[in-house]
């Protein structure tokens, strides 16, 4: 795509960028993830979130040690420290052995459980889980009961241990019987301690309660192990309610630092995305506007000048608009669809296939309304195009449709114009307008899909209410970024167009370029000497020659006239001296060298050029007649503006060279804005001075000033003038005439009367016979000489 290739000078722009987006995804979707613990843990579990207490009372963790092995309760004694002045043990091991599903949380889940329901009281029949099968306790029993002779056999010692168990078993079944004929802790601990009950055998039976539970005992026995945890802080004078919220302000306070990040890390993303945006924006602009500046006529008739303004203007600022998007949309949808789906699969919850659900849905939404809309969003850069070429058609033509009453019938082809980019863009806003409501139709019918069967799962006790907020927290997200996708992926097509319309301009060959090699005239040159040698010129898409078969020299010093009838290619044949065209057969040499050998920059310093309408820029006086830069000084700018007849108006205006001039010269007259263009070029001192018929808004007596002080200042430069007047040129060193691109005429004023009928035509049409000096009958004589 010719989008990605604008990002190749900011590579670490969308490296920071990419940076920044993870922060703020990661930080985005964490926040499901402690939402899920504030309802699994700080409201069901009371704010208690390991099986592993952070305190514990020494007697309890005996009793839990009871249901271990001898390398787990290792484990759990190495974690805990010594036991206080109130008998009180605290945790000293890591977080990741005490979170659900580490090393310590495991081993006293457990017995917690185990010691939970002993401290409620279970029934003496429930003992054989933990003891063995009652055929088991019976044989021990009997075992344990030795007979009279057996007795009479025994040492000392024998008979003390079997009077101790049976104290210790009377004890024991007193304890019972206290506690309502149901075995406790404190019962359990008697026969423990007496030798009634082996600690093996307390081990194996809750692991085969564990067993029994299937696949129900995760979540049972951890359930079941913060309950045990709860009780515990009780007996040590803890109130629950200050421990649920102190977790709740904990994880308030790791939310609120995590949307602070996430704040601060889109902030940053957006400002990133901007400054490249417009970064990107900027060089496209100079690189663009720099390219039409290089353009020659050729070049602007092949594009338009409305259609190089809205590639400059509105195509760039579609382009930069796509860049923005890409940076803050399409790089932040995969990494955040990515993150989601780790986090959710991370999880397993047997929701997954709603995800694939929801993707599809999304899917067939967004394609139809691509299918849409992408024909149209391809059309409109061209209705805007229309639309500014008949809006710059109108500004310029104003007077003529003015005077001739044309109001109604141009703001109907504007109105056309408007109207056809209003249906284009209404047709594409109304059908991306159904995108929205039908996403929120498809994210609604999944997130009711999740709670339907997630409930089921949280009533088999296979998930908890907070995994499945967690999960449509994240289905949703995947979702949206899906979407975000999709949706930039429509935009970015128009945005596509817009680049592919900016490259059009900065990737076409210019007809006019330097020389690979430029020459300079040699010191030793004349200056000002400017020569055509069989000099011919065809437009590009033309089939004959404008311009055929022209040849002359002139020198500094001297004038050169050119005049015509129209269309006789006299503006075409002076615009190939400053090179805005190249000619096609034939030379031009100016100073000796041929001027496709020099520099652009060289041949136009060396050429004053005034073309037919002398266009001002916004600004003053001075800054237009210095348009050539810091060359001009003061003097040289008032020189040329005496010369140029110009001085006088100018001293008139308020502020004299500083006062304004408004866009295109428009606060002046016509022959004002023309004496200031001549001015202009006049101020640089150039070699060649060309007037493309630049006298024609000046009335005869400015003419004849003018061209006086020309003859009198000018004496360094060739003047090369076109004209339509006789009197223009009339006392020019050389007249060249030209019909229909061909020279038919070259001499003096005199010359051409008597040897040139085309040249008497025009000047009969202009002035009578007396002022030329002629008689009928000479005039007569010319005419048919030249119809021979």
């Amino acid at each position: 795509m010719r989008i990605l290739k604008l990002f190749k000078k900011h590579i670490l722009a969308l490296f920071a960028a990419i940076v920044l987006i993870v922060i703020s995804c990661n930080a985005d979707l964490a926040l499901p993830t402690y939402m899920s613990d504030i309802v699994d843990v700080g409201v069901q579990q009371g704010g208690i979130a390991s099986p592993v207490p952070d305190t514990i009372r020494a007697e309890s963790l005996d009793d839990l040690e009871l249901f271990m092995s001898a390398k787990d309760a290792k484990a759990v004694e190495a974690v805990f420290s010594k036991a206080d002045k109130n008998d009180i043990r605290t945790y000293e091991g890591t977080e990741e052995e005490r979170a659900d599903g580490g090393k310590i949380a495991d081993i006293m889940s457990l017995p917690e459980t185990v010691v939970l329901s002993l401290n409620q009281g279970i029934d003496a029949n429930s003992m054989g889980d933990m003891m063995g099968s009652s055929s088991e306790k019976d044989d021990n029993a009997a075992q344990a009961m030795p007979t009279p002779e057996q007795m009479a056999a025994m040492t000392p010692e024998q008979l003390a241990e079997i009077q101790q168990k049976a104290a210790a078993a009377q004890n024991m079944q007193k304890q019972i019987d206290a506690d309502g004929g149901k075995i406790t802790m404190k019962s359990l601990r008697l026969g423990v301690e007496g030798g009634l009950i082996d600690q093996g055998k307390l081990v194996e039976g809750a692991n085969q309660m564990a067993d029994k539970m299937g696949s129900m005992s995760g979540s049972i026995v951890t359930q079941r192990a913060v309950s045990y945890v709860q009780d515990e802080y009780k007996a040590q004078g803890i109130d629950p309610a200050d421990v649920q919220n102190a977790y709740l302000s904990r994880m308030a306070t790791t939310m609120f630092g995590l949307c602070l990040v996430s704040l601060v890390a889109t902030i940053l993303t957006g400002a990133v995305a901007s400054r490249t945006a417009c970064s990107i924006a900027r060089d496209l602009r100079r690189e663009t506007f720099n390219k039409v500046m290089h353009f020659s006529p050729a070049e602007v008739g092949k594009f338009s000048q409305a259609s190089l303004i809205t590639r400059c203007t509105n195509d760039i600022q579609q382009i930069q608009m796509a860049a923005t998007l890409f940076i803050r949309m399409c790089l932040m949808a995969p990494v955040m669809g990515i993150v989601a789906v780790m986090r959710v699969l991370a999880n397993h919850t047997g929701l997954e296939w709603t995800i694939a659900v929801a993707i599809i849905a999304v899917s067939a939404v967004v394609g139809v309304l691509m299918g849409l809309t992408m024909p149209k969003f391809k059309k409109m850069q061209s209705f805007v195009d229309r639309v500014n070429l008949t809006a710059r058609e109108l500004l310029d033509g104003l007077m003529p449709i003015r005077s001739f009453n044309r109001e109604e019938h141009e703001l109907e082809r504007f109105d056309k114009a408007s109207l056809d980019l209003m249906t284009t863009q209404l047709y594409t806003n109304r059908a991306m307008s159904f995108m929205m409501p039908l996403m929120m139709l498809v994210m609604n019918c999944i997130t009711v899909l999740i709670v339907w069967f997630g409930a089921q799962g949280v009533s088999d006790g296979v998930m908890q209410v907070g995994n499945m907020m967690a999960f449509i927290s994240y289905t949703m997200q995947i979702v949206m970024a899906f979407m975000i996708l999709t949706m930039v992926s429509v935009i970015l097509p128009r945005a596509e167009v817009a680049a592919e319309r900016v490259e059009e301009v900065i990737t076409c060959p210019t007809s006019i370029n330097d020389p690979s090699s430029p020459k300079l005239p040699a010191t030793s040159a004349s200056r000002g000497e400017l020569t055509f040698r069989d000099v011919s010129f065809q437009y590009p898409d033309a089939r004959a020659d404008v311009i055929s078969g022209v040849n002359f020299t002139t020198h500094a010093g001297q004038m050169l006239g050119i005049i015509g009838s129209t269309g006789s290619g006299k503006s075409t044949l002076v615009q190939l001296i400053p090179r805005l065209y190249d000619v096609t057969g034939g030379s031009i040499s100016l100073d000796g060298i041929d001027v496709r050998d020099m520099t652009l920059s060289e041949l136009r310093r060396r050429i004053g050029y005034i073309p037919q309408q002398g266009r001002l820029f916004s600004g003053t006086v001075e800054s237009n007649l210095k348009f050539a830069g810091n060359m001009v000084s003061d003097e040289d700018m008032r020189q040329a503006a005496r010369v140029a007849q110009a001085e006088d108006f100018i001293a008139e205006r308020e502020g004299g060279y500083d006062s304004p001039i408004s866009q295109g010269g428009s606060n002046v007259s016509g022959g004002q804005r023309q004496r200031l263009a001549i001015a202009r070029a006049l101020a640089k001192k150039p070699e060649v001075v060309v007037f493309d018929d630049s006298f024609s808004a000046l009335d005869y007596k400015t003419d004849a000033r003018l061209r006086e002080e020309l003859a009198k200042n000018v004496t360094d430069a060739a003047l090369v003038v076109v004209a339509q007047r006789i009197a223009t040129i009339m006392h020019a060193d050389q007249i060249i005439v030209l019909d229909d691109g061909h020279v038919v005429g070259t001499g003096t004023h005199e010359e051409l009367l008597h040897n040139c009928p085309a040249y008497l035509e025009i000047a009969q049409s202009q002035l009578s016979a007396e002022e030329l000096g002629l008689t009928q009958e000479e005039i007569a004589a010319v005419m048919e000489g030249g119809e021979r």
